[in-house]
């Protein structure tokens, strides 16, 4: 992966995939604050989907989440949402989480001019 992208270019990719995006890709990487994953739209750009985003979180809400048993598998393929991209360093942040769709969609409709 590269993060040599112009600033040009990642002003695209946000506006192009903005926050609320479905995304699919494969968890390359373990670690205890969540998985990096790669993307399949988008294999070039570090991926992160914080333990905080698992959808765990939301299916099994009493279970305490451990380190590495119940994070995704490395090689495991998983669905996500763009939930922001960082400038410094350049990657993105995932979530699983649907609690947030309703802020998602407010945002692509603001995006398209639509009233909310």
């Amino acid at each position: 992966m590269t993060n040599e992208f112009t600033q040009d270019e990642w002003d695209k990719l946000i506006v192009t995939y903005p926050a609320g995006t479905p995304m699919t890709g494969v968890v390359k990487n373990q670690q205890q604050y969540g998985v990096w994953v790669t993307l399949d739209e988008l294999p070039e750009i570090p991926a992160l989907l914080e333990i905080i985003h698992f959808e765990a979180i939301e299916t099994t809400p009493n279970q305490k989440l451990t380190f590495p048993d119940s994070f995704p598998a490395v090689g495991k393929q998983i669905s996500c949402r763009v939930l922001a991209w960082c400038e410094f360093p350049k990657d993105v942040r995932l979530t699983q989480l649907s609690h947030l769709d309703w802020s998602h969609e407010r945002f692509l409709h603001e995006q398209e001019g639509d009233d909310v």
